[in-house]
């Protein structure tokens, strides 16, 4: 119950707390502005609506009254996201109000003053001093809307030099972090798997974060093995497992034909090669890497192993690369960072900030191989240049 109502009290104090930094960077920062009785409603208004959106969702979370749930969870992320788009612009737009009250007070002379070039001067001051928030504001809503769209099915080669014949061409739909629940619906995912299945996919692999609704679960998973890859379908844990009931987790794949790999692995014959896929558990913990973690999970996967040609890992989260790479895995499919819901040219904006957590995309360590895929779903609704995807991994040999 308390991780169930997590989400809101955080939503609620993150509101609060931005909503209020927003008007002091107001009142600091753009003091022209703050003396219109229109831009004092709004920025009040702000945090009011976000609250009570959340207070709404709160409400229907209790009663699992759904039609409350969507859009109070929808009003409070929009508001939330807005007062930190303001919070970002205020400052830059105070410093062309600074600017500009400048060259009014320290303009040779009035006649200078008056003169129509320091009048168009002005103008543009002020214009881009408006247009710095309007243009964050109107990035933070395209972001909430952007997150409601189609997820992105495409296929997604990736290549190897060690790769079997065999194995070449094998395709691989990806979905992870869909969170089913609140944003993403089973119509949803039926959507996706009608976009994947134009792709013909040879394997199926869902690498966690999966449902947020347990009782959904196996609907979903029934959905999925409809798509009846020749392989067949596996899966492994994610963090939210954990967090909404890993026993009826566990319970619906053990009802299900998908086997959920947890610190295990099988190995397929393809032709004359060997395929070992393999699924580890996930920390649960948030915050640093946890090496040693990676190391005991994917060693127990391991330890059955009979020198197959290619091994391919489910791991929730990318970490697992530094220790798969060590010990041969070929390649890693994961998710768990969602990208940081924020790219530009197909790599999170937040990749130079942290390098080595591989949050989006293709990745190479030694011979390994890493794809971290941003997610088919989000349990926060805003994306910007960094669209919910479920890639179909291709694997081709260089």
């Amino acid at each position: 119950m308390i991780r169930s109502f997590f989400p809101i009290i955080a939503s609620i104090c993150f509101i609060l707390f931005f909503g209020l930094l927003s008007i002091l960077f107001f009142r600091l920062f753009n003091k022209v502005w703050w003396k219109k009785r229109w831009v004092r409603k709004v920025a009040w208004s702000l945090p009011l609506f976000g609250i009570s959106s959340v207070l709404l969702w709160g409400i229907g979370e209790y009663n699992a009254w759904d039609i409350l749930v969507y859009p109070g969870a929808f009003g409070g992320m929009l508001s939330f996201i807005l007062e930190f788009c303001l919070i970002l612009s205020l400052p830059f737009s105070g410093i062309l109000h600074f600017t500009n009250s400048m060259i009014e007070k320290f303009s040779r002379s009035a006649r200078e003053k008056d003169s129509e070039i320091d009048h168009h001067r002005r103008k543009i001051l002020q214009s881009t001093a408006a247009a710095i928030p309007l243009i964050t504001l109107s990035a933070g809503t395209a972001g909430v809307v952007r997150a409601l769209t189609n997820v992105n099915v495409y296929k997604r080669p990736i290549t190897f030099k060690n790769l079997p014949d065999d194995l070449n061409g094998l395709k691989i739909l990806h979905l992870s972090d869909i969170h089913l629940r609140h944003y993403v619906t089973l119509s949803d995912v039926e959507k996706i798997l009608e976009d994947a299945e134009m792709f013909n996919p040879d394997l199926v692999m869902m690498t966690g974060d999966i449902s947020d609704e347990m009782h959904l679960l196996p609907d979903l998973i029934r959905m999925v093995e409809q798509l009846k890859p020749r392989l067949g379908t596996f899966a492994t844990l994610g963090n939210h497992e954990y967090f909404r009931g890993v026993e009826k987790a566990i319970a619906s794949y053990e009802r299900s034909n998908t086997p959920l790999f947890i610190d295990k692995a099988a190995e397929l014959q393809i032709g004359n090669s060997t395929l070992l896929i393999g699924g580890i558990d996930d920390p649960r913990r948030m915050g640093a890497k946890d090496y040693s973690f990676f190391k005991t999970t994917i060693d127990k996967m391991l330890v059955d192993e009979t020198s197959p040609d290619f091994r391919i890992l489910m791991s929730h989260r990318p970490d697992a690369l530094d220790y798969a790479s060590e010990v041969g895995i070929d390649l890693t499919l994961a998710g768990h960072t969602h990208g940081g819901q924020i790219g530009f040219g197909g790599r999170s904006v937040f990749e130079s900030y942290f390098p080595d957590r591989y949050l989006w995309g293709e990745y190479t360590r030694g011979k390994s191989k890493l794809y971290t895929s941003s997610g088919a779903g989000h349990w926060f609704p805003f994306r910007l240049g960094c669209p919910a995807e479920a890639p179909v991994i291709e694997l081709v040999k260089a």
